[in-house]
């Protein structure tokens, strides 16, 4: 009878243990898709520690931190005057849509639709302190289909913030006509100025994979 109920114990401890460390990988990968989406992010932000702030605050050890605390950052009024924290939660249905969760805020992003994409996004913003959870292995992620090459992930970062990428992968335009459209999208539609380097390399990348 002691015998059974050892032998029943243990397995019910590597039953649970088994559990444990299949849910930690899910989470782990889960949490690379997220670093592969949080390219978006990265058009506005700086992720890593001691990085300063750019357009919006750095966002290491942003879960759990209080809204409009970041030192040394700007906030508009809207976010001043939001009680409460980076919860997982908050997190989620702010990125769903910001301009909803927090009414007149600053924030050029129109949110993430899929759940799934906002699940993985807060899973990869929940590593980003000294002792936050591990990434898993790299993720199957597509860039939205772009064809591999140098300048993919800027392209993904800077253009999906405001529209689908498969508007991009449509155009088939020349080099000046890309040229064009960027000077556009920053005079007329509100895009941030991206930096020289960045700039050349998003229009050598379109010009050499979705050019005329």
């Amino acid at each position: 009878m002691v015998r059974q109920l050892t032998a029943a114990l243990i397995l019910s401890l590597l039953s649970g243990l088994i559990g444990y460390q299949s849910a930690f990988a899910d989470q782990a990968n889960l949490a690379a898709r997220g670093k592969q989406l949080v390219l978006v992010c990265k058009g506005c932000h700086t992720l890593a520690e001691g990085e300063p702030h750019s357009i919006g605050p750095n966002l290491w050890n942003v879960v759990g931190r209080k809204v409009a605390s970041a030192a040394g950052f700007e906030y508009s009024d809207a976010f001043k005057q939001f009680e409460g924290s980076w919860t997982v939660a908050n997190l989620k249905h702010y990125l769903a849509s910001p301009a909803t969760f927090i009414p007149n805020n600053n924030m050029a992003f129109s949110g993430i639709s899929s759940e799934a994409d906002r699940d993985a996004v807060v899973a990869y913003l929940q590593t980003l302190t000294s002792d936050g959870p591990m990434v898993g292995a790299s993720s199957s992620f597509d860039y939205g289909g772009l064809k591999q090459g140098t300048g993919r992930e800027d392209v993904y970062a800077v253009c999906s913030r405001c529209h689908s990428i498969m508007l991009v992968k449509q155009q088939g335009m020349s080099r000046s006509r890309w040229t064009d459209t960027l000077v556009w999208m920053v005079e007329e539609q509100g895009m941030d100025e991206l930096s020289g380097d960045q700039h050349e390399r998003i229009l050598d990348y379109l010009a050499k994979y979705y050019g005329q």
